[in-house]
């Protein structure tokens, strides 16, 4: 999506590209089809100034809440609603296969969000959407589902997630979109809560669409991070030297990337920083382990938008009380943004691998795209910034492994730890980490896996 958008604003490139986009726009036949190739102008109106063509809108066929939202952003009236809708009967079935790809053949999110409209408001939101599933089966009827995609996933062994580039999940969350058009046309759902709705099957999320994968120039060794918790804290040691050597005055908060991708080896290597004060019962020897649970399982940080389509995001950020773990009086100073938009063709991101800054106390912050990363402010002062790269396989990953991407959150000096918070007595830092090894014998069999974690401060 990036390089087609990219070609969109090049002038020498630009009227071929949007004739090829416009004709492939022009033969989708289903609604996420659509949005997908809007995101692309999208993209391009954003990152370079791509002013879109009026033919956009007459090239769009299977219209849907999500395409009109993206149009309206690109500055283009959309055509109106889709006329062929209908509302699922009583004596509707829901077919065996619409239950069985849910979990499989993509995440279970559209249907579970459906399931929570219908237990809301008593309308049938999950038969309507089997409905649909049913009905756009006709859109491809040669290959509804588009082959097999474990063909490609077979020859690497059990125990691999492929990505969602199939036509299965084109078509459940074609369904997906086009229940809510219903709900809007024939259930009085009013507009806000349908386009609210609807972002959820957004192609990218909005200002992670803007990201660029950039390998940084401190990525470890595939040889660091390899033998007993001395050895790895020695790797986190030289690895927090690199980036102070690149960045003179910037601090580490959180890392998380596959180290070692191979077909009988696979290392992941996650790290986030801490900050504790006096007062633990816990001793410092047993600290990771009793963080184990709040490390897996905590806070994620809520955001806002002023608009569903900004490429701005606003973080809402947590008090210090609902931050810090109270039997070691310890909190993080990074953890995962919460899943208030997403991308489903970035699912690799959720949820383990975006680590924003938590900023106690300081209210809010706006994340920002720029130069192919993301900008972290509070009070229009950058504070860190995000990026990311390829680390993994393309075409799929292990099931263990949060993601096939890489991600660092680093600061702009140390403000991100100073903030508003007042503290009567010293406050200390130490990086909780985790390793997770898998191994196999056999290239057919099923990964093994050890998980080592520690904690180090400094």
């Amino acid at each position: 999506m990036q390089e087609l958008a990219a070609r969109l604003g090049e002038p020498g490139l630009r009227a071929e590209t949007e004739s090829a986009l416009l004709k492939w726009l022009n033969t989708r036949k289903l609604e996420a089809e659509v949005v997908e190739v809007l995101c692309i102008f999208w993209i391009a109106a954003q990152a370079h100034g791509y002013s879109p063509t009026p033919q956009l809108v007459e090239s769009v066929r299977r219209p849907s809440i999500l395409s009109d939202l993206l149009l309206e952003s690109l500055g283009l009236l959309a055509e109106g609603g889709d006329k062929g809708l209908e509302e699922v009967s009583e004596e509707f079935e829901i077919p065996q296969d619409f239950d069985s790809v849910q979990g499989s053949d993509l995440p279970r999110i559209f249907r579970t969000s459906m399931g929570e409209l219908e237990r809301y408001t008593r309308l049938p939101f999950v038969r309507q959407m089997a409905f649909e599933w049913m009905r756009n089966r006709a859109a491809y009827p040669d290959a509804p589902f588009q082959g097999d995609p474990w063909y490609f996933l077979r020859p690497l062994g059990d125990g691999f997630v492929g990505h969602l580039s199939f036509r299965t999940a084109l078509r459940a969350i074609s369904a997906y979109l086009r229940t809510l058009a219903v709900a809007a046309e024939f259930w009085a759902m009013p507009p806000h809560r349908a386009d609210a709705e609807a972002i959820l099957a957004l192609p990218v999320h909005p200002t992670l669409a803007l990201l660029k994968p950039r390998r940084p120039a401190w990525f470890p060794e595939n040889a660091d991070f390899d033998g007993d918790n001395e050895a790895i804290e020695a790797s986190l040691g030289t690895l927090i030297g690199r980036i102070q050597a690149t960045r003179p005055g910037d601090e580490l908060i959180a890392f998380s990337s596959p180290i070692v991708m191979s077909m009988e080896r696979c290392v992941e290597v996650s790290i986030v920083r801490w900050s504790q004060v006096a007062g633990s019962m816990i001793a410092d020897t047993d600290l990771a382990r009793h963080l184990e649970i709040a490390c897996n399982h905590g806070l994620m940080l809520r955001s806002t938008t002023s608009e569903p389509l900004s490429a701005t995001t606003f973080l809402t950020l947590p008090q210090l009380d609902r931050l810090m773990e109270g039997e070691c009086k310890a909190w993080p100073l990074a953890a995962p943004l919460g899943l208030d938009r997403l991308g489903y063709l970035q699912h690799d991101l959720y949820p383990a691998r975006l680590f924003l800054p938590t900023l106690p106390d300081s209210g809010e912050a706006e994340i920002i795209p720029r130069n192919g990363q993301l900008e972290i402010k509070v009070h229009e002062q950058v504070v860190a910034d995000f990026c990311y790269w390829n680390a993994g396989w393309g075409v799929a990953r292990p099931m263990e492994f949060g993601g096939n991407c890489g991600t660092a959150l680093i600061s702009r000096g140390t403000g991100y730890r100073e903030g508003p918070i007042s503290m009567s007595g010293p406050v200390r830092s130490f990086y909780l980490w985790q390793v997770r090894t898998l191994h196999r014998g056999n290239t057919f069999d099923r990964f093994s896996q050890s998980l080592a974690m520690g904690a180090v401060f400094i």
